[in-house]
């Protein structure tokens, strides 16, 4: 009787963890929620309000509530979420400690029993000690994975910020380059009419109209080409925010200061510099996996003394009751700590050496993008330059033409160069802040604007400056 209470309770006690409730996919379901999703949604506007933004749909969509959307709807942070979470309970697992084993001996004797009982029943509690410091290096690991796994949630929501926000930059710079190959095709078009309108009346050769024709033809080429792109970029943001394109409809994008993108002397070498050490999330992670390699080798260390187990048990011996006790220690006959020391020492240098690799690959990302953009920035200043005297040849030679010094092939050839210098210096533009946005993702926060989301202001603390709160509350509105 008392074996089966021991057994009963022992079962409860296994049988008492909660089970999480089955989530049954159905992917019918999910496209016509997918297909449903708009920016207007009460969850959305909840995440908004209380990360201070204006929560209307109606208002002008900044990079941060483009950011809180994409943070909200992006099933790829539903995924980074779990991993972490994942991640968070295998190093709970792992910090676990070896359940004891309850060991039940009955036994009963059928022929030349002289006791009063022919039964003998035994109970021992195996209770397994860990090797020394391993209960400490242990917690250790399970403290180093979890935050590496919380590191890499905030890296995973900083890079939905990257592509959200570089998809609204191209639809808007989209935008700008398309409203400009238009004007330039228009101006092309105007002095091919002009030219084809003098060889008619035999004043330029046929030469001339067919140069003409070919630049016009090339233009339309162009403006074909820059509205394929601004449809793409637009299907692009609307995959960034993970809503129907259909939802971005009647949206209003707001770019802070987008034709001024920042003069390089806003962007110090030395400031940048201690950003990319303090805020890389990825050498947070690898500064952790560093300090679970120690951890375990500081466990592997203390292998090199016997594992020990005691077995205190009660023993019902025929009608004599008697207490036992048990010890159990490993014998190392076919090998001893060694091997394991080494493999962990050498996971733990193999840690030391990805941090130093990434750290040098940081330094030379940061001088490669810091110089990029100083170079776009000064091919883009000057192509502007470029524009804005073409604009002024094009606004004399119109007043000249109205003076009826000049013909009007002079003024069309003229505004047409314009136009195509204006063209020029909006790609010019484009690829500066493309280049960046190159820099920021290096540094890992934003440079320009600057964010009011308190996860992506400026870190002040040697650790990571990410933080999933806020993102995980915007998320969590939508689920």
């Amino acid at each position: 009787m008392k074996t089966g209470w021991v057994c009963s309770l022992a079962m409860l006690l296994t049988a008492c963890a909660a089970v999480p409730p089955a989530r049954p996919l159905n992917p019918h379901t999910d496209a016509q929620a997918f297909a449903a999703r708009r920016l207007d949604e009460p969850g959305l506007v909840r995440a908004e309000t209380r990360l201070g933004l204006p929560g209307n749909v109606a208002a002008s969509w900044t990079p941060d509530r483009i950011t809180v959307a994409a943070w909200y709807f992006d099933p790829i942070l539903a995924q980074a979420h779990a991993a972490a979470a994942r991640a968070a309970a295998d190093a709970t697992v792992a910090a676990q400690r070896v359940n004891p084993t309850l060991n039940l001996t009955p036994e009963k004797v059928f022929s030349g029993n002289t006791a009063a009982t022919p039964w003998t029943i035994g109970a021992a509690l195996l209770l397994p000690f860990l090797h020394p410091g391993g209960a400490a290096a242990r917690r250790a690991v399970a403290a180093a994975d979890t935050a590496a796994a919380h590191d890499e949630q905030a890296q995973a929501l900083w890079q939905s910020r990257v592509r959200a926000v570089a998809a609204m930059r191209d639809v808007l710079l989209g935008r700008r380059a398309q409203a400009a190959a238009l004007a330039s095709a228009q101006a092309d078009r105007e002095y091919a009419d002009a030219v084809r309108q003098r060889q008619y009346a035999g004043e330029d050769d046929g030469n001339a109209e067919l140069t003409a024709e070919l630049t016009m033809q090339r233009a339309q080429a162009e403006l074909a080409t820059r509205k394929a792109q601004h449809i793409a970029a637009e299907h692009a943001l609307a995959a960034a925010i993970g809503v129907p394109l259909a939802a971005l409809a009647g949206v209003t994008l707001e770019w802070p200061e987008l034709t001024a993108p920042p003069a390089l002397t806003a962007l110090p070498k030395a400031s940048l510099a201690k950003d990319a050490a303090w805020n890389r999330l990825d050498l947070a992670v690898l500064l952790q996996r560093y300090r679970a390699a120690a951890a375990k080798l500081r466990e592997a260390a203390g292998s090199r003394y016997p594992q020990l187990a005691v077995a205190p048990g009660y023993l019902y011996d025929q009608g004599q009751r008697k207490f036992t006790f048990g010890v159990e220690i490993e014998l190392p006959l076919f090998h001893g700590a060694g091997a394991r020391i080494r493999a962990a020492g050498a996971a733990r240098d193999e840690a030391v050496a990805a941090v130093h690799a990434r750290q040098d690959q940081i330094i030379n990302q940061l001088d490669a993008a810091r110089t990029n953009y100083a170079q776009r920035y000064e091919a883009w200043r000057q192509l502007s330059s470029v524009a804005a005297s073409a604009q002024s040849m094009a606004t004399r030679a119109a007043a000249r033409r109205a003076a009826g010094e000049v013909d009007q092939r002079v003024e069309l050839g003229a505004r047409a160069a314009a136009e195509m210098a204006q063209l020029n210096a909006t790609d010019a533009l484009s690829v500066t802040w493309r280049a960046l946005g190159d820099l920021e993702d290096v540094l890992q926060r934003p440079l320009w604007p600057t964010s009011q989301l308190s996860m992506l202001q400026r870190a002040t603390a040697p650790s990571p400056p990410f933080s999933p709160t806020d993102a995980e509350a915007a998320h969590a509105d939508a689920h």
